[in-house]
């Protein structure tokens, strides 16, 4: 009996994210691999040697026909990168155009039409190709799009273990920066916090090893418990005292060096708007107004 011939993916930008989709659903069958097309050919043949298939590249004029295409250019590129390859896409409307930005719509590819679009969004992060491979399975892909052209992504995910949501055009934006509230600014957060511990005179490896136990607790904590109840410290407890000493410590740092006045923006920033969770979680009005004060009050204007 005869295989039946997969349908060829070809990826324009196959960068961390690319590359590791690519691999896994050549790895997996779900996918040939047609070209690879990045900005350079010796990143277009990294590319292809990670992935194990397809055509390295570097103009997308030279890329063979495909049945799916992938543009995982940086957002501000989708809809260009769509307006060069319309030209090359069959005029039946058959092949499947997709994106992988989360703030982006299907609709940044409109050049391609009739072609089907769809953006496709892996709630993970790419930092490392390898170690995406064994930790991809288990998200969740979030799909927006023509319908027929969802579907059928909808199985190309379901292939590598992921979930997947559908999303309208409208919940894309605010979908995506929870997204990145979440995620993206909690490696800033803890940038900050190692900031802070060295200004204590605690080196980053220290810093990391004290953080770790309490930083990986506290979010099993937000998922198993729910945010009420994960909420601990100073805050919760109306513990004016301490969080006016935080706040004053912070400030002379800043002061004696101000390339360092972060910690205690984002204290303020972040203190202020913990303020309406710490009330649910029990804090009572007299200390929220108190240190709904102190959050306000300006620099060197903390003590209680």
């Amino acid at each position: 009996m005869q295989t039946p011939e997969l349908p060829t993916l070809n990826i324009i930008g196959a960068g961390r994210l690319g590359r590791t989709l690519a691999r896994l659903w050549y790895r997996r069958g779900v996918f040939a691999i047609g070209g690879i097309c990045n900005r350079s050919i010796e990143s277009s043949a990294s590319a292809r040697g990670f992935i194990g298939a397809g055509n390295a590249v570097d103009k997308l004029h030279a890329m063979p026909p495909a049945d799916v295409w992938l543009i995982a250019v940086p957002d501000d590129q989708i809809a260009a990168t769509a307006e060069i390859l319309a030209p090359h896409l069959p005029a039946n409307g058959q092949a499947l155009v997709f994106h992988c930005s989360g703030a982006l719509p299907a609709n940044a590819l409109a050049a391609c039409t009739p072609a089907l679009l769809v953006s496709a969004h892996p709630v993970h992060s790419f930092a490392d190709p390898q170690r995406s491979l064994d930790e991809l399975p288990g998200a969740t892909v979030a799909l927006e799009g023509d319908e027929a052209g969802v579907t059928r992504l909808q199985h190309a995910f379901h292939a590598l273990d992921c979930h997947c949501l559908s999303l309208t055009p409208e919940q894309k934006v605010l979908y995506h920066t929870g997204s990145v509230m979440a995620c993206n600014y909690l490696t800033v957060l803890m940038d900050i916090s190692l900031q802070t511990f060295a200004a204590a005179g605690i080196d980053s490896e220290t810093a990391k090893q004290l953080l770790a136990p309490i930083v990986l607790q506290t979010a099993r904590n937000n998922f198993a418990l729910g945010t009420e109840r994960a909420l601990t410290g100073p805050l919760v407890r109306g513990d004016v005292g301490t969080v006016a000493r935080q706040l004053q410590a912070l400030e002379a740092l800043a002061q004696r060096e101000p390339e360092h006045s972060a910690p205690s923006e984002v204290y303020r920033t972040l203190g202020k708007a913990a303020l309406p969770l710490a009330k649910r979680a029990g804090l009572s009005e007299t200390a929220r107004r108190q240190l709904a004060a102190l959050f306000s009050a300006h620099r060197n204007d903390t003590a209680p």
